[in-house]
């Protein structure tokens, strides 16, 4: 491939797309879903050529432009093994650390990107809008995004650009939209060290005549709060696909000014949405831009008979790691720190981890890992869910009861109580067990006769793990 220096920007669009301008329009992409997926502008603007519409993460593997193929280095096998012609290229999405909302912003997710068919994830999404930015093979996922970011400005900082990037008939701006266009214009330039611009800005202003390459199904959720929720009639949504593309002359730049290009500048209107930003890897550096700290690759969990839980990660490579925190939930919503694992530090190698936690409560739990970097900045995982069964079952006697309930449990607990209580919550009875009903197992629950009959609820807490049960009073 002759390009050596590539911006490739990939917006998602909730809301009409661009006017005729001095832009290309990409006439085909191929992605990952379902192994490889492609789709072209039909005869006219609105018209596309795979009925499938994508609903979950699928990478972008290649664009054609000016009737070249190019692929982007997510699986080049793929293509070949498709038997699809192409031009190699290597593109990884640009370092976005943050970015704020409005009240319009939501984030875009394939409709089964949580494996929920028609509805809301539960637990719900991360609140981590940079990551939609950057996430996926070299961070070109085209199943996910940020929709309606606030006006503002992206920039990034360059260095090593190649002279023969310059006007070699190679893209060099990849926009891509994939919903309903909003009519607003976003400014690409490139800057130089002092922040003036080199050459002249790119405007962008989305219109009719922009051609469709394909659909998707999506989920919007609105991202204003600190939990994201879905929003009404943003469910399951059919949202097209569309790209253009900008060489350097688009630009204004010429053979002279590559030595003056130090930053590439995205001015977003207010309505801008936003998959990623990414680059040429080959053709220039980008500060920030190298192996990401940690590529986790899996993480899970199962219940153990001890009514524990063992939590397994693996990472294929690690740099600069410092550590993961395990966080808990019992309703997926409210995480708090339960461990915390050392990890490699630097490694280009697969590391397997393990963790066992046990819960207070048996039940279903939610657990998700906070990966610390040595810099400060961390970076989280995508909850598990885990239920775990009582550890030590407890059986009752007689059943109904009425002066005693006798209680009984395998041997072995340190420590424990037993409760009852009403329906409502409240408390009517409570028994510390004694070292004698430790060591044999059993307790009796006694002058229990006062209580009117009825259904009671049955708390026993064996070294700290509680376990619950309906028992009846005659």
């Amino acid at each position: 491939m002759k390009k050596t220096f590539t911006i490739l920007c990939l917006i998602s669009a909730l809301a009409p797309a661009a006017k005729a301008q001095s832009v290309n329009y990409v006439t085909e992409i191929a992605t990952t879903y379902n192994g490889l997926w492609v789709s072209a502008n039909g005869a006219k603007p609105a018209e596309y050529t795979n009925p499938v519409k994508p609903d979950s993460s699928h990478y972008l593997l290649a664009f054609v432009a000016n009737g070249v193929r190019y692929s982007t280095g997510v699986s080049d096998a793929r293509l070949r093994q498709a038997k699809l012609a192409f031009t190699p290229g290597l593109y990884r999405a640009l370092p976005v650390a943050a970015i704020g909302t409005n009240l319009s912003t939501k984030v875009g997710l394939g409709q089964l990107y949580d494996h929920v068919n028609n509805g809301p994830s539960f637990p719900p999404p991360l609140r981590d809008l940079a990551r939609y930015l950057t996430d996926g093979p070299n961070g070109l996922d085209l199943g996910t995004g940020v929709a309606n970011i606030p006006a503002g400005t992206l920039t990034f900082t360059i260095s090593n650009v190649q002279a023969a990037a310059i006007n070699d008939g190679v893209p060099d701006v990849l926009v891509t939209q994939f919903a309903d266009p909003a009519g607003s214009s976003d400014v690409y330039s490139f800057l130089d060290a002092t922040g003036a611009v080199v050459g002249k800005p790119v405007t962008v202003t989305y219109g009719s005549a922009f051609p469709v390459v394909g659909q998707w199904l999506a989920d919007f959720y609105d991202a204003t709060q600190s939990l994201l929720s879905l929003a009404l009639g943003f469910t399951k949504t059919p949202r097209d696909l569309r790209l253009w593309t900008a060489d350097f002359k688009e630009f204004g730049l010429v053979a002279s000014d590559y030595r003056r290009v130090a930053k590439f500048q995205v001015q977003l209107s207010g309505s801008s949405d936003v998959a990623f930003v990414a680059y040429n890897a080959n053709a220039a550096t980008v500060q920030g831009v190298g192996p990401l700290p940690v590529q986790l690759t899996a993480f899970g969990g199962h219940a153990l008979p001890n009514g524990a839980v063992q939590l397994e990660w693996r990472t294929a490579s690690e740099m600069n790691s410092d550590a993961f925190e395990v966080e808990a939930s019992a309703d997926g919503r409210a995480f708090a720190p339960v461990g915390r694992v050392a990890a490699a530090g630097n490694k280009a190698t697969a590391t397997e981890y393990t963790y066992q936690y046990r819960p207070r409560t048996a039940g279903p739990g939610y657990y998700r890992l906070r990966q610390l970097d040595r810099d400060g900045s961390s970076t989280y995982s995508s909850p598990a869910l885990v239920t775990t069964s009582v550890a030590r079952a407890v059986q009752v006697a007689p059943v109904p009861f009425g002066e005693t309930l006798r209680l009984q449990w395998p041997l072995g607990a340190a420590a424990g109580t037993a409760s009852l209580r009403a329906l409502d919550g409240r408390q009517l009875h409570h028994q510390a067990f004694t070292a004698a009903d430790l060591a044999s197992g059993t307790c009796a629950l006694g002058h229990l006769a006062a209580l009117p009959a009825g259904v009671y609820l049955l708390q026993v807490v064996l070294d700290g793990q509680l376990s619950v049960q309906k028992v009846c009073k005659q």
